[in-house]
């Protein structure tokens, strides 16, 4: 229990039932949670309120994966990420600061393979599959599903846009297969909600940003934090039961 609070400045007694992971702090995500600050860990960040607990991983699937790893003997039960992604499929008329809710995860991840063209036939990995029909029943907002590929190298990505394409993946992380086979491990049930921040061959994630899509990415990262968080509350007062 000592390393767990070393490791993520909070206590594991103290974890509650639903934990938001974030890999970065969007401008705006802890005064929708309701949180003042983080308690620093060696590794993570964190913060507990009635029913949720908010860790900051730090980017990477790794990180994330970890988070999750050593969330198994805490009272944690579901898992919910909130990150970021770029848009590969352009027929969905998606734009930057839109929300997908990825169906499934093609897992691409070694930079190794990555960068010695040693691609593997990638494991897919699914979110839990009734977190994933009652957020899109509950959800009142505009949430798009589709296929997400997390790829372990943002400078080799669009060598492979034939490949996420061939994969029919719709939209591009570093995250969220660490994120469900670690759930799938852990026996956890596992959601994740991304905002696109970026088009391939298009809207590249490193280019200025015009004044309308910083706003549309501001406002579009806010909106997922605060959808999560509407959909805790929402089956945590006992009108949706969860397993």
């Amino acid at each position: 229990m000592e390393q767990f609070r070393q490791l993520f400045g909070i206590d594991q007694g103290s974890v509650q039932p639903n934990c938001l992971l974030l890999p970065f702090l969007p401008p705006g995500a802890l005064a929708v949670l309701g949180i003042s600050k983080l308690s620093r860990g060696s590794v993570f960040s964190s913060a507990s309120i009635k029913g949720l607990t908010i860790i900051l991983t730090g980017i990477g699937a790794g990180f994330v994966g970890d988070a999750v790893l050593y969330l198994n003997q805490t009272p944690c039960q579901n898992i919910f990420f909130v990150g970021s992604c770029g848009l590969i499929n352009n027929e969905k008329g998606l734009k930057v600061g839109d929300l997908v809710l990825p169906s499934v995860a093609f897992s691409i991840e070694s930079f190794s393979d990555i960068l010695n063209d040693r691609i593997q036939e990638p494991v897919t990995v699914s979110p839990d599959l009734a977190l994933h029909s009652y957020f899109l029943k509950t959800m009142t907002i505009s949430i798009d599903t589709g296929a997400c590929v997390s790829f372990g190298s943002l400078h080799e990505e669009e060598r492979f846009v034939p490949l996420f394409r061939k994969l029919h993946a719709d939209v591009i992380d570093m995250e969220c297969a660490a994120f469900f086979l670690a759930a799938h491990k852990t026996n956890k049930k596992a959601l994740a909600l991304i905002f696109i921040s970026d088009i391939l061959l298009k809207i590249r994630f490193f280019e200025t940003m015009s004044p309308e899509n910083k706003k549309r990415l501001s406002a579009g990262a806010e909106q997922a934090v605060a959808a999560i968080k509407n959909f805790i509350e929402t089956y945590q007062d006992g009108s949706i039961k969860i397993g």
